[in-house]
């Protein structure tokens, strides 16, 4: 059974997939945030949530790209900002990204810890609410994908 956090991060999650759909009618900006969504925590094991915000902020030149990147890290943001995770990080700036990586990279082994496990536990919940409300088709033959 689900704790009272990961309630709150399921309904967090779905507000901003459902929010960035809404928001988003072109279907080739829904699939690059469903593929963005899928491949940040993997972004994250392999080379930390430093980085991974690094990468994100790197993308903010790509015009095709930036919107959707920077959407899932003002998600990111807005719910570390979230009262039952003040605990976590201190965040109170206008350039939220900018923010992220400046606040991350102060934090001690522990609390680095603490933050990477939270943001890969709300995206657990981000990566089933896309998969299951963004459809995706194989290329080849138009058909949808089964996973």
């Amino acid at each position: 059974m689900p704790n009272r956090l990961d309630k709150h991060r399921a309904e967090f999650a779905f507000n901003c997939v459902k929010n960035f759909i809404e928001q988003n009618k072109d279907k080739e900006r829904q699939k690059k945030y469903r593929s963005y969504i899928r491949n940040t925590p993997s972004l994250i094991l392999n080379n930390g949530l430093g980085a991974t915000f690094a990468f994100i902020f790197s993308k903010q030149e790509k015009s095709d790209s930036k919107e959707v990147y920077l959407y899932i890290a003002q998600n990111i943001y807005d719910w570390l900002k979230k009262e039952e995770n003040q605990y976590l990080i201190k965040l109170e700036g206008e350039d939220k990204l900018q923010e992220l990586m400046k606040k991350t990279i102060e934090l001690n082994t522990t609390e680095y810890r603490a933050v990477t496990n939270e943001v890969l536990a709300l995206l657990v919940w981000f990566k089933r609410f896309v998969e299951g409300m963004i459809e995706m088709e194989d290329k080849e033959d138009g058909k949808k994908e089964e996973e």
